[in-house]
Parts: C-alpha cells; structure tokens; sequence
C-alpha cells in the first residue's frame, strides 16, 4: 500500500483562552492560505480566533495535527 502524498491544509478555528490547549475546529482549508484569512475584528469572551498550516496525507490527519499542536504548545512555553 502507498502512502498518501502529504499536502498543505490550513486548519482555522477557535482556541479556548482558559488554557489555550482545548481548539474547537471550524474548517480544514487546502491550500496555505493562513496568511490571506482574515480573521473578524469582533472579539470573542472565551476564545481566540486561530488559523495554522500543517502538511498532512488528509484533511482529517491535519485537524489531528492541529488538536495535537494545541496540547502541546503550552507545555512548550
């Protein structure tokens, strides 16, 4: 079996502020498109408005990735 052919995937979301770990995922683009999001100037109570490139085999492994970017990310600081 051949492995899929990884891809660029911009995954944009809602990042909970409390912790910063926990991403509530909206879409998972194709594409690096971060940079062109724009992200709406009405603030959010309890989160952060949040938009990462990943390269991934799929749509699905890049969400993967982006959940397992945010749990690690605040250990890393």
């Amino acid at each position: 079996m051949n492995a899929a052919a990884e891809q660029t995937y911009t995954v944009v979301g809602l990042l909970l502020d409390v912790d910063c770990t926990e991403l509530i995922i909206a879409a998972v683009l194709p594409g690096p498109v971060a940079e062109q999001i724009e992200m709406l100037a009405t603030s959010e109570d309890d989160f952060t408005r949040w938009a990462e490139e990943f390269h991934a085999p799929t749509p699905d492994a890049a969400a993967a990735l982006a959940y397992e970017h945010c749990r690690t990310s605040l250990d890393e600081e």
